[in-house]
């Protein structure tokens, strides 16, 4: 599988990576540490793309700044990085479709495999997970491994594990991370950077929602509502809301969590779910479109808000 990737590398001069849109720290640390990887390698011509804004708690990513640098209109190597569909990549789908060579890694359980090469590992905690054994094998060719790659991929796995306590991490994901830390950057600055910090507006915006959670069926299902007036009331955005959901899902006796985040789009809503063990996730983002793990999912939803909220409220219910 990776000999295949690398064979694709090595024949191809214009490489385009691809991130998925509303990123988060496992899509940008999958996408740019596979960028100064093959920097490294010795591939001049890398690009790195995203059809979003990197958000600030993204941004002290080495090479963040590389997003969107310039626009390519064709590649011989596209690769889409933690994408568990093609429209995750937004308008930058077409830049991958037309490539001769079509890359998609990814640990998406609802992946659809839609790379000529695809390099899935469903279920694991990260793509960075996946990544770094990429890496590693590109590295036995020529040394690509870095201080700045190890930490975008540590950085990847700390984010998408939830700080290595989800039930997708294995004792692979506890390797990996070891193998990473033996690397010259701060692992506990990067836990301190992407689990505890949080500026006092987004402070201020999870408090104003989470006092506002409703709780049904006994309990099991908690749910929490982003509105455009919460955003305008604490000078927030969207970008603000990561993270919010885990307070409710941490509750003991709830089953299920859900957030809700109203869009710029009228009657538009974006949704987020996380479950225990005992509740696929995946099982209720699917009815509506979307998809994600087993534990973490989400989706999109149009409609009035009390048909939004019922329907989900249903789709839950099926599951518990």
């Amino acid at each position: 599988m990776y000999k295949e990737f690398i064979k694709a590398v090595d024949s191809s001069d214009t490489i385009a990576i691809i991130s998925h849109q509303n990123p988060d720290g496992d899509t940008c640390g999958s996408s740019l540490a596979l960028y100064r990887a093959l920097k490294l390698y010795g591939k001049e011509n890398v690009f790195v793309f995203c059809d979003s804004k990197i958000k600030n708690s993204l941004t002290v990513l080495d090479g963040s700044e590389y997003y969107n640098e310039c626009e390519v209109t064709k590649c011989d190597l596209a690769i889409a990085c933690d994408c568990a569909d093609m429209d995750r990549m937004g308008k930058y789908y077409d830049l991958f479709s037309k490539s001769k060579v079509k890359v998609d890694i990814d640990h998406h359980k609802t992946n659809s495999k839609f790379g000529t090469i695809n390099i899935i590992e469903a279920g694991v905690s990260a793509t960075c997970e996946v990544m770094y054994k990429i890496i590693k094998a590109l590295d036995a060719i020529h040394p690509c491994l870095d201080d700045k790659v190890a930490k975008l991929l540590y950085s990847g796995l700390v984010t998408d594990s939830g700080g290595f306590t989800f039930s997708s991490v294995s004792s692979q994901t506890h390797f990996i991370a070891s193998e990473l830390i033996k690397y010259n950057f701060s692992a506990s600055s990067v836990c301190e950077h992407f689990l505890k910090t949080v500026p006092m507006n987004t402070f201020l915006l999870r408090a104003r929602v989470l006092s506002k959670a409703k709780f049904y069926e006994n309990g099991k299902i908690g749910m929490i509502v982003f509105t455009q007036e919460d955003f305008d009331a604490t000078n927030t955005s969207a970008e603000n809301t990561e993270g919010a959901i885990n307070f409710i899902r941490d509750i003991e006796g709830v089953e299920i969590a859900v957030s809700i985040t109203q869009t710029s789009t009228p009657n538009s809503y974006k949704v987020s779910v996380r479950t225990s063990d005992n509740v696929d996730s995946t099982r209720i983002t699917m009815v509506f479109g979307g998809g994600g793990h087993k534990n973490a999912g989400g989706c999109r939803i149009s409609g009035f808000f009390e048909d939004v909220k019922d329907k989900l409220l249903k789709a839950c219910r099926d599951e518990l």
